[in-house]
């Protein structure tokens, strides 16, 4: 990934209009319908980041797995569990609602219900993918064995929750296997262009007519169905170059999140009734976003770079 802040950048503002966005066109005009089309599919944000990672993890061996989960665990876990804190006063929760929520149990209780559930699945890919790297000689069985299991949870159990992460597996060991086997580096820019398009096009057919296609084997199919455009989508992005406004707020994309689904509703819910003007709004709402996430991860970044936690640390 030649431009992965970019990709970044565009990622969470597609998650943030997922969650946050509000339709600028009215309900009986001829752009109302693509427009919920557009903000509907901008989940495929979260499945960009799963790439990312897996693409990321993929393209050294990690020498030192220990040194490498607790940093994770450092970066991105405590923040969670920072969050976790104060979503437990914030919201009230119950003392068992704060320890699932810390643990990540509630992930695998509630799926995308659970607070945060992103963080806790971006996780177990930073445990798991390092291994699954090193170990697996025979990658093609993980496909299988993915797929076996799925149909049999799918079409024989009620149980549907875990299908946020686990219909992710396979954008996760798409960008894993481009990354090992430098896929991108061996295609021209006529073959690139050609892939991408192509991507793209069968992708938005697949999603545009997502209600029409029907699959009782595989629950909640349109993580699978959005896989084309998503990888489209990714390659499109990575054409262009950032610059440092969006490397500022791409290194900010965690915050981002946790802020949106911590306090974003609230503060939505403050301007909408203030601005009455749509697309005001939601201009207004991104850059708050955007502000407090930005000012969070420097304050944060201080923190944890501060001499004494280095030491507690190390």
């Amino acid at each position: 990934m030649k431009n992965k802040k970019t990709i970044m950048f565009v990622s969470s503002l597609l998650i943030i209009i997922f969650h946050l966005w509000v339709n600028v066109s009215k309900v009986n005009s001829a752009f109302f319908n693509i427009e919920l089309f557009i903000r509907t599919i901008c989940y495929i944000g979260v499945d960009i980041f799963f790439f990312l990672t897996a693409y990321s993890l993929s393209k050294n061996e990690i020498k030192d797995y220990k040194k490498f989960i607790i940093s994770r665990f450092i970066k991105i876990y405590l923040l969670y569990i920072l969050f976790t804190l104060i979503a437990f006063f914030y919201k009230n929760w119950s003392i068992t609602d704060l320890i699932l929520s810390i643990t990540g149990l509630q992930l695998f209780m509630k799926g995308g219900g659970a607070f945060l559930w992103f963080v806790p699945a971006i996780m177990i890919v930073y445990i798991l993918l390092p291994l699954y790297n090193k170990c697996c000689n025979k990658k093609y069985l993980v496909w299988i064995i993915w797929l076996i299991i799925t149909i049999i949870v799918s079409k024989f159990t009620n149980y549907k929750e875990i299908f946020i992460l686990t219909n992710r597996i396979p954008i996760i060991l798409i960008g894993s296997y481009l990354s090992r086997n430098k896929v991108l580096d061996k295609i021209n820019i006529k073959q690139y262009i050609v892939i991408t398009i192509l991507l793209l096009i069968i992708g938005f057919l697949l999603l545009y007519n997502y209600n029409n296609l029907k699959c009782d084997y595989i629950y909640d199919i349109k993580y699978l169905i959005a896989l084309p455009f998503t990888l489209g989508l990714i390659l499109i992005l990575d054409l262009i170059p950032s610059n440092k406004l969006v490397n500022l707020i791409s290194s900010s994309t965690l915050e981002m999140y946790m802020i949106q689904m911590l306090f974003g509703y609230d503060i939505a819910n403050e301007l909408y009734f203030r601005l009455p003007i749509p697309i005001l709004y939601n201009i207004i709402i991104i850059i708050i976003i955007i502000g407090i996430s930005v000012l969070l991860h420097y304050i944060y970044g201080k923190i944890m770079n501060s001499k004494k936690l280095k030491v507690l640390f190390s």
